[in-house]
């Protein structure tokens, strides 16, 4: 009986406490790159229109399948990366240092297939739902 009320005063003073004491995990709804894949996208900048998020992918390293927005794709490194589609065949994308273009929205995971590491900048419109 004595745990029972002890539970029970437990509740009501976590229930008690103002908003802003209660930690909560992080949103499960959160369907941002840096937020679903923090090992291998790294926010640099983000203002009320753009964000700037570096990517980097370790010899042979996979990221997680996220869904990326339209953005502008400029390559650090030569890179030659798998990307592994959830509903097609798989695809290799071969760049250059230096090369810069648009890459249109889509949802994939990104595999690393050098010995080396890969690193690019993404600039993708600001989130206008947040």
């Amino acid at each position: 009986m004595a745990r029972l009320w002890l539970v029970g005063w437990f509740l009501v003073a976590a229930a008690a406490l103002p908003a802003q004491h209660r930690e909560f995990p992080p949103d499960i709804f959160d369907t941002r790159p840096v937020a679903l894949d923090p090992a291998h996208f790294q926010m640099v900048f983000e203002n009320d229109q753009v964000q700037v998020i570096r990517v980097h992918l370790g010899p042979h390293e996979k990221s997680a399948v996220l869904e990326l927005p339209s953005h502008v794709m400029i390559c650090l490194t030569d890179q030659r990366v798998r990307l592994a589609y959830g509903h097609g065949k798989p695809a290799e994308r071969s760049e250059k240092a230096g090369f810069s273009g648009w890459v249109e929205r889509s949802e994939y995971s990104l595999e690393n297939l050098e010995d080396k590491p890969a690193d690019w900048i993404v600039v993708a419109p600001a989130d206008t739902d947040t």
